[in-house]
């Protein structure tokens, strides 16, 4: 399964490397804890929080809510540093 929207940053990455995100318009939450490579892992490190951004999650364990973040784009931003 996967899903591709915007989404914004509600928690900004851990030490964990785990972001927590909200969708557009459903306000469903989803924990991201796996990245698709170090740069798409960097790009949402670099999100503070109510950044907006469009990312294609896909499942990354079978019981919970944790998602890998295949792909990341910088939609709005008050900070940190985009595409």
């Amino acid at each position: 399964m996967s899903k591709t929207n915007a989404y914004t940053v509600i928690s900004e990455q851990n030490d964990h490397h785990c972001t927590t995100v909200r969708a557009h318009p459903r306000n469903e939450t989803y924990h991201v804890v796996d990245y698709a490579d170090e740069d798409a892992r960097k790009r949402v490190a670099d999100l503070p929080v109510g950044s907006v951004v469009k990312m294609e999650l896909s499942r990354a364990g079978r019981r919970s809510n944790v998602w890998r973040a295949e792909s990341v784009r910088t939609a709005h931003t008050d900070g940190g540093s985009t595409e």
